[in-house]
């Protein structure tokens, strides 16, 4: 009995063992936390001590109640042990080509805050806001990679915004890069100096060959007007020969006559001469050969002015277009001559077209009167020289565009769509006829590449287009690559638009004064107004040049109401005049004249329409007063075996008529209201008249005796009636 109880009890006590072991491994599993998605499983086995691994053990929980299914499910993969899945980690993923990518977004933000820093061109509030964004952006971006704990949607949001960042920030730091490199070329060598050119030329048929063959020949040159390339040409031809002789011409023209007729076996022709003569000698490049060229450097003479704080104060810059080549620092004809006038404190800017042909003083000869566009033939600095003395105003700063370059901006640009005017043919950008190289255009709005833009901007030659017509035409592009610049394409060719600025625009504006007014205009932003201005007011003639005496030449006079209207224009910058304090009486004066306190100053030198009837077509002028007739015959013989249309210029000085504008149909007269009747006044008093003595009614004697009584009374009675 005593057995079978401790049997009993010590099989409680076991049972109570088991279950309890049962329960606390049961409730271990149920706290854990299990990933569903998972793989990984244990199994839990008991093995009976000296059974063999892999063998199924028996189950000490068979036939017990309130065993755990838990334990009792079977595995395929583990040969029907009872197992259970195991409790998992969350999945954190590899994190290092994240911080990879945080790192270079990091480093793409230092760098684009140091290259805004450099550029200069930003406030320092502004300059702090991008760099306390960026550094934020920065911190959020660690501050999320380091709390995640699993790959999750968000991580994929994390890195696509990461990816953006970076792209956004590598293409800003490459565009200001790419910008300040362009600005600091620009205004650097570009600038500062003038590359110069000139051939060695023969005629094709020589025999000369080389430089050596003109051993006991003749040289002849000319240093009117280009000194310094034509001894740096002499110097280098007597390092080779000492035998020659060398003729020095005033005139171009005369000295290719005597290369013709064999007179000079050789000649040296600078490159800003060659398209000169060109137009006078069409088969100048058939008939000549170059044996040599020669090349050297002139250091510009400065017109800026360094102390002037364009940021503050009002400026005017003279943009040239050069039709020479591919390089700015190359002279030649200036085509395109606009003035632009910038007034930085009321935020307005006006453009002045200047014609081409205007007859104004070149000052590389003295003054003496010359076509524009050959001022540019000894620099731009030249040009701005005479058109000083042609308005009478200060000219700040210059910007050199070669025309080779408008092909290159309008392509990087995708092309601008402009309004054509006119159908036109047109030469190509090297100046070639031939057939397949024309360029043809209809009218219309249109988007037109390089090389049609630049054709539209030369066209001159239809009738009753002409001159004023190509300037309207040239602000037109100008417009169109502005309007270009402000779309998502144009921002986007930034970098293209920069590469092909640096090779083809040159200005001697300073770029620390650039940064200043861009800097001043970002710090407080106002909206600008811009007027443009053509002259037009002028009259056509054929006049002999300076740059050319011995052949008359289309020319343009400016009006002195031009000039004038291009003065006022650059005086009212200046003016602190207070809009309450100006006034005018258009019953006095019905077109009334603006004054300024700086009056124009008129140069002795400039020649207007109003001296048309005073000219000659063969004569040189310094001035009016001033004629160099030295040349006068040979020019008119050439007008004539060239058939040269001689235009007299004329001029009526304008008269200010009253323009009827029709106010439409809706207009109604105003009706003015009838005055009011004013009281009549009273009569004045009858004054009583003085009391005259009775007449005595009785008949005198000699009344009565009258033959006429009768009528004599009735003259009394009438006359008392």
């Amino acid at each position: 009995m005593k057995k079978q109880k401790k049997e009993r009890e010590d099989s409680r006590n076991l049972s109570g063992d088991l279950e309890h072991n049962t329960g606390a491994a049961t409730q271990a599993a149920t706290d854990e936390t299990v990933s569903p998605d998972s793989e990984r499983t244990y199994t839990l086995h008991t093995e009976q001590a000296g059974d063999p691994a892999g063998t199924e053990p028996e189950d000490p929980f068979a036939g017990t109640e309130g065993a755990s299914e838990h334990f009792r499910t079977k595995d395929s993969r583990t040969g029907g042990r009872k197992t259970a899945r195991a409790p998992q980690k969350p999945k954190e993923g590899r994190k290092w080509p994240d911080f990879l990518l945080w790192g270079l977004a990091t480093l793409l933000s230092v760098l684009f805050s140091l290259l805004l820093y450099q550029m200069g061109m930003l406030t320092i509030q502004i300059l702090v806001c991008i760099c306390v964004i960026l550094l934020l952006t920065d911190l959020i971006l660690l501050i999320l990679l380091l709390r995640r704990t699993q790959v999750r949607w968000t991580t994929w949001v994390w890195r696509v915004f990461a990816v953006i960042m970076s792209a956004c920030l590598a293409f800003g730091s490459f565009t200001i890069y790419n910008t300040w490199n362009a600005l600091s070329t620009i205004t650097g060598s570009n600038a500062s100096s003038a590359t110069l050119k000139v051939d060695l030329l023969v005629p094709a048929d020589s025999g000369v060959s080389k430089v050596t063959d003109l051993v006991r020949k003749k040289v002849g040159y000319s240093t009117r007007a280009d000194e310094t390339v034509v001894a740096y040409a002499l110097n280098q031809i007597s390092t080779q020969i000492n035998e020659v002789e060398y003729v020095d011409y005033s005139d171009y023209s005369q000295l290719y006559d005597d290369l013709r007729d064999g007179t000079i076996d050789a000649m040296l022709l600078p490159a800003t001469r060659y398209n000169l003569l060109q137009e006078q000698y069409k088969d100048l490049k058939k008939d000549t050969k170059a044996i040599a060229q020669y090349e050297t450097t002139r250091t510009l003479t400065p017109t800026s002015n360094s102390a002037l704080d364009i940021s503050r104060e009002p400026f005017v810059v003279y943009v040239a277009g050069i039709d020479a080549g591919d390089d700015p620092s190359i002279d030649g004809r200036s085509d395109v001559n606009i003035l632009v006038m910038v007034d930085p404190v009321n935020n307005s800017m006006t453009t002045v077209s200047v014609p081409r042909d205007s007859y104004v003083p070149n000052p590389a000869y003295n003054n003496g009167s010359d076509k524009l566009t050959h001022l540019g033939n000894d620099g731009a600095d030249n040009s701005i020289l005479g058109l000083e003395e042609a308005f009478g105003i200060e000219i700040d700063y210059y910007a050199k565009v070669n025309f080779q370059s408008l092909i290159h901006i309008v392509d990087a640009l995708g092309g601008v769509e402009v309004d054509v005017k006119l159908d036109f043919t047109e030469q190509d950008e090297n100046r070639s006829f031939k057939k397949d190289d024309l360029i043809t255009l209809k009218k219309g709005k249109q988007v037109l590449n390089g090389k049609e833009a630049l054709a539209y901007a030369r066209h001159r030659k239809t009738a009753g287009y002409g001159t004023t017509g190509r300037e309207n035409a040239q602000q037109d592009i100008i417009r169109a690559i502005m309007k270009k610049l402000t779309t998502a394409e144009g921002i986007s060719r930034i970098n293209q638009l920069m590469e092909a600025a640096q090779k083809y625009v040159a200005t001697d504006m300073p770029l620390p004064a650039i940064q200043k007014f861009i800097s001043q205009q970002l710090k407080n932003v106002q909206p600008w107004t811009v007027d443009s201005m053509t002259l037009k007011g002028g009259a056509d003639a054929t006049l002999t040049t300076v740059s050319m005496p011995s052949l008359p030449l289309s020319c343009y006079l400016l009006s002195p109401e031009d000039i004038t209207k291009v003065y006022n224009a650059y005086a009212r910058m200046f003016d602190d005049t207070k809009m309450k304090a100006f006034s005018f009486d258009l019953t006095k004066d019905p077109q009334p004249k603006i004054t300024y306190a700086v009056e124009q100053e008129v140069s002795e030198y400039m020649i207007t329409s109003a001296d048309a009837d005073r000219l000659s077509p063969y004569s040189v002028y310094y001035g009016i007063d001033r004629v160099d007739s030295s040349s006068a015959d040979r020019s008119e013989t050439r007008a004539q075996e060239n058939a040269i249309d001689i235009v007299v210029p004329s001029y009526t000085p304008p008269v200010y008529v009253p323009e009827y504008v029709d106010p439409g149909p809706s207009y109604t007269e105003p009706v003015t209201p009838a005055p009011s009747p004013s009281p009549e006044p009273e009569p004045a008093p009858t004054p009583t008249p003085d009391p005259t003595p009775t007449p005595d009614p009785t008949p005198t004697p000699d009344s009565g005796t009258s033959g006429g009584s009768g009528t004599d009374t009735a003259a009394v009675g009438e006359g008392t009636d």
